[in-house]
């Protein structure tokens, strides 16, 4: 078990002088964060004796909670310690530096000894950093020479190569060398741009002409002044793109802004028709676009069929340790899902377990960790040659067992509690090895190392659990887009074994105990809330992840999460193998296997089906039809309501309860049980505190428990326990155990086993289904790899199955319409044209406009060609539309010919009779 109450710094008397002189109880820290990460702060400041701490809030959490006080104030102890300011960092340069300074004249003014900034991405912020180490005030976190060093991604790429860490082939100087490309390839060129400008610059001859173009612009960016534009960025993105496809032909490149994180800033392309256009998205959506804006970005050779390996870093300046690996693969539009622990420890005994049985396996672990020693052995070196002073993660691409040191992040991660899962740190007293204590909270970490860095001794790892894992609740749809302006109106309370970082937002009324809604609006990313367990392998520790994602309730208004994502994605890989090795294209191609379920479910209709079936029994058994419509139907209405709760069945009871060899399926167990595993799956178990609504109903209880009891009572006496055997004996009519059954008994039980099994052939169709869809073709090789089918991995048919599970919104034939709520925008940058002007004609297939939601920038592509007619949206940027909202009045090409309601139901009667096999 977690042993939550460890020893922490608030410590006692008794404690040893050696000990207290830890002790952070004089900090007195302004938190500039949002989100989990924010009210966890707020708790560990409070288990540890912090003496006082205090918030930010911008002006657009006003959107987040317009009825309701923001969750973390409802127990906020310190009321005078909120202060308010219009937005965290600012739109642009300019309002950042206003902000800079407005943030440390707020802890100035107040007293403030400390500035955390959780994960956000002031966090890593170098300019923001160096400012409050001015000012005197201590930053909690890496300081401004880690992130100058390491923070930026062009600078650590140059830093690791200088360290022998291996790196993605590319180039991290763009911005240097579009300058040089423009101006000229001489020492004078260079002198004269800086004269023009009034730059002080001075020529360094011991540096390359590229080095000192580089030089020269980061002056510029001191005076807000532009010595390239976008232009010349598109131009010189050509040549080097151009470069890497010699070298590597057919291969896709990756463009990353050197900032941010979570997927902003960075697009993938695959040929030169895309180049100016991902050039021109990472800078928009990076908020770069303004004079005088650092643009540099990297252009890299984007690494196919690829895993997301990164490694924890703890340093005090000093020593740098590692703290084990976290597998984040699972992710999607670059954003991280579900994350695992990889450590070595985890690899040790799985190998163990597996080294008789499956000694491919146990070899193929055995490479994974020494890859991972490496990783860590590489962090270790990288952490300490940049004097790295509080936590930090080394993150790579891992192809095979080689891996490309890829960025660091600067600041502690969302998936920080995966580490604390599995570690703890001890503290040992270098002159007295009895004299110790333990932390267990990395930003615990953080604070101590922010006021008593030089002393505090290299820790010592100590294990807690063998595995750990979490999941990111997003507020997305079913295809993992952003959906904004849902309102959170229930959330069942955290289980046992649940470690909910949520905000704040479970906090109920302390009068009343009722809920307090919450509004998920679009000001910020997409992520509510964090979900995080722990077991002693992974197989265990996601089996109670996947229990308590089963058992959660999260309701609300307009409300879309990706919390039943997990939960079938989860059952998926469990199904498989829980040591399963995604790549980090898996789960785009996953994601068009669950809409190829969804592709085959709008077609099908279950009502016709039973139906039919009834019609076709015999007499005697019609009214046993009646009696077990909701009993069979419920559950499977239910099951496919959701295609990737479904994907999830069928991932993890495939070859379970069916077996499908020879094309032909097959009930492996008694389909009465098979339909009990479904009742469970589906969280509609017979609990007492569930409303009706939730849970299998009485009369159907009641038929489920009479069935379950006849088959267990005949296996007893028959002394058959695989349904195999029985099955063959009661449909052979063969009494298989005279002695212990009489005939008039056997006769019984033939007759009442054929009335308990009439119409339990319809559960044969959701095994059908994955087989129509091609989803069984989604698997896991001998080398715990994915195997995908080419129609979810090719984009012309994986976007369309993709598309199915968010379809767009009906619209007229005369109009575009926004497929989703967001901020509009006409144009990629303020000084650019609209996209698409009025009278002007289209293509299907080109970009129209742009709605950013929850921080990501989304081109919004026109589904036919047309002409525009009206402009539905003049001068209307930055203003916030819904989904469905008109946008352009538009004359198309050619109308599209409607499927009659005629057309529908004869296409729905094919499929379902043939899934149903009628």
């Amino acid at each position: 078990m977690l042993d939550k109450n460890l020893n922490r710094i608030k410590f006692q008397e008794s404690d040893s002088e050696w000990i207290r002189s830890f002790a952070v109880t004089s900090i007195k820290c302004l938190i500039v964060c949002r989100g989990p990460v924010r009210k966890e702060t707020m708790d560990v400041f409070d288990l540890i004796g912090v003496k006082e701490y205090g918030i930010l809030l911008s002006e657009k959490d006003s959107i987040v909670y317009p009825k309701a006080l923001a969750p973390e104030l409802r127990n906020f102890k310190y009321p005078d310690n909120i202060h308010r300011v219009p937005d965290y960092m600012g739109a642009g340069k300019e309002e950042k530096e206003i902000r800079i300074k407005q943030i440390i004249g707020i802890a100035k003014d107040n007293g403030y000894t400390h500035i955390f900034a959780g994960y956000g991405f002031m966090a890593e912020d170098a300019e923001f950093i160096e400012a409050i180490e001015t000012s005197g005030i201590i930053f909690m976190g890496p300081s401004s020479h880690v992130a100058k060093g390491a923070g930026a991604k062009d600078e650590a790429k140059k830093l690791a190569r200088s360290l022998n860490v291996s790196v993605t082939p590319g180039v991290d100087n763009i911005t240097a060398l579009a300058l040089v490309n423009k101006i000229g390839k001489s020492k004078d060129s260079l002198v004269k741009l800086a004269k023009d400008k009034q730059i002080n610059f001075t020529f360094n001859d011991s540096l390359s002409i590229e080095d000192n173009a580089e030089n020269l612009l980061q002056l510029s960016y001191e005076k807000t002044i532009d010595l390239t534009d976008i232009s010349d960025l598109q131009k010189e993105s050509h040549i080097l793109c151009e470069e890497i496809w010699k070298k590597y032909p057919g291969k896709r490149i990756r463009f990353k802004y050197i900032g941010g994180g979570g997927g902003k800033g960075q697009r993938v392309i695959n040929e030169k028709s895309q180049i100016d256009s991902a050039v021109m998205e990472i800078l928009a959506e990076s908020k770069v676009t303004a004079v005088g804006s650092n643009r540099n970005f990297l252009i890299e050779l984007n690494i196919e069929n690829t895993r997301h390996n990164e490694i924890q870093m703890i340093g005090n300046g000093e020593w740098s340790l590692s703290l084990g690996g976290r597998d984040c693969s699972l992710q999607m539009h670059e954003q991280k899902l579900l994350e695992i622990s990889l450590t070595q420890e985890l690899l040790q005994k799985e190998i163990e377990t597996c080294k008789s049985e499956n000694p491919l396996k146990a070899e193929i672990l055995g490479k994974d960790l020494e890859t991972l020693k490496d990783m860590e052995h590489q962090a270790e070196v990288f952490g300490k040659a940049i004097r790295l002073n509080s936590v930090s993660t080394f993150e790579c691409i891992v192809e095979g067992n080689s891996f490309f040191f890829m960025e660091v992040n600067t600041r502690i991660q969302v998936e920080h509690r995966v580490t604390e899962m599995v570690y703890k740190l001890k503290f040992v007293n270098p002159s007295n090895p009895n004299d110790f204590f333990y932390i267990d909270s990395l930003v615990e970490a953080m604070a101590v190392i922010s006021i008593h860095a030089p002393r505090v001794p290299k820790p010592e790892r100590i294990l807690r659990n063998v595995s750990g894992a979490e999941v990111r609740i997003n507020a997305t749809n079913r295809a993992l887009q952003p959906h904004a302006g849902g309102i959170i109106q229930n959330w069942s309370a955290a289980l046992p074994e649940e470690i909910r970082d949520d905000q704040g937002i479970c906090t109920r009324n302390p009068d009343t105990g009722s809920f307090v809604h919450y509004n998920l609006a679009g000001a910020y990313d997409s992520n509510v809330a964090l979900i995080v367990s722990y077991g002693e392998n992974r197989t265990k520790n996601l089996e109670i992840l996947g229990n308590i994602l089963r058992k959660t309730v999260l309701r609300g208004q307009n409300l879309e999460t990706n919390l039943l994502v997990h939960y079938g994605l989860i059952q998926w890989i469990l199904g498989k193998d829980a040591m399963f090795k995604p790549s980090t294209a898996f789960m785009i191609s996953y994601l068009a296997g669950i809409g190829s379920l969804q592709a085959v479910i709008n077609d099908v209709d279950l009502e016709y089906l039973w139906n039919e079936k009834a019609k076709k029994a015999d007499a005697d058994l019609k009214k046993m039809y009646s009696k077990k419509v909701t009993f069979v139907l419920r559950p499977m209405e239910k099951l496919l309501a959701n295609p990737h709760v479904l994907g999830g069945f069928l991932g993890y009871y495939d070859g379970k309860l069916w077996d499908r060899k020879g094309g032909k399926l097959s009930f492996l167990e008694n389909p009465i049980l098979f339909l009990d595993k479904l009742y469970y799956y589906l969280n509609l178990e017979d609990v007492s505190v569930k409303a009706p609504s939730d849970k299998i109903w009485d009369h159907d209880e009641k038929l489920l428990q009479t069935f379950l009891a006849f088959y267990r009572e005949l296996e007893t006496r028959t002394g058959l326990k695989s349904w195999k055997d029985l099955s063959a004996a009661l449909e052979s009519g063969k009494n298989p155990n005279a002695n212990r059954i009489t005939e008039a008994e056997w006769a019984a039980c033939l007759a009442s086993h054929k009335g308990f099994q009439a119409g339990m052939d319809v559960l044969l169709m959701i095994p059908n289904i994955g087989i129509k869809s091609n989803f069984f073709g989604l698997d896991m090789d001998k080398n715990l790899e994915g195997v995908i089918p080419d129609e979810f991995k090719k984009a012309e048919t994986r976007d369309a199955l993709i598309k199915t599970l968010n379809p767009p919104p009906k619209m007229s034939g005369d109009e575009i319409v926004a497929p989703m709520g967001g901020m509009y925008y006409s144009k990629e940058a303020p000084n650019l044209p609209a996209m698409v002007e009025e009278g002007q004609h289209f293509e299907a297939g080109q970009p129209l406009f742009i709605i950013e939601v929850m921080k990501m920038f989304n081109k919004i592509l026109a589904p036919i060609s047309g002409t525009v007619v009206k402009n539905l949206m003049v001068d209307s940027d930055g203003k916030i539309v819904t989904k469905a909202q008109p946008i352009f009045k538009i004359k198309p090409d050619e109308i599209l010919k409607e499927e009659s309601p005629e057309e529908i139901k004869a296409r729905m009667i094919k499929v379902t009779s043939e899934l149903g096999i009628l």
